[in-house]
């Protein structure tokens, strides 16, 4: 029997589904981490217009380091999905530290699903990259 030639080729059953919950981590990833440089950057602001310059310019860094970390774990960085995990982690531990107790019911729920949402991406930044090291050999 003869084939459509547009018909696509024979795969493993879970390839595509691995490929497409790999995709959602890594997007998600990058999203929390834009989301995160946005909220740093209203908090940078919010410390200028309050009169407090240290807190303007370790905000601004932050939003920046955030940033940029963002995009590496857009652009698949193993490194830069462990280090905007660990930002983000140092972040929520330096503002309860300094604040001294918890931000409220919501803000922690948001906070703890920021989270699994960068280990997801973390988790799915190492995965692509083994699947594209087994792809190649």
């Amino acid at each position: 029997m003869k084939k459509h030639p547009y018909d696509a080729g024979e795969a493993p059953v879970g390839a595509a589904n691995i490929s497409v919950e790999l995709a959602h981590g890594i997007h998600n990833g990058w999203v929390v981490g834009a989301i995160s440089a946005l909220v740093l950057l209203v908090g940078a602001v919010a410390g200028l217009a309050t009169g407090d310059g240290i807190g303007f310019v370790i905000n601004l860094l932050a939003a920046v380091a955030c940033a940029g970390l963002a995009y590496g774990v857009y652009r698949r960085s193993r490194v830069a999905a462990v280090a905007l995990l660990l930002l983000f982690l140092a972040l929520w531990l330096g503002s309860l530290i300094r604040f001294g107790n918890f931000a409220g019911v919501l803000v922690e729920v948001i906070r703890l699903m920021f989270a699994v949402m960068l280990y997801q991406a973390m988790k799915a930044c190492f995965l692509w990259h083994r699947s594209q090291k087994q792809g190649c050999s």
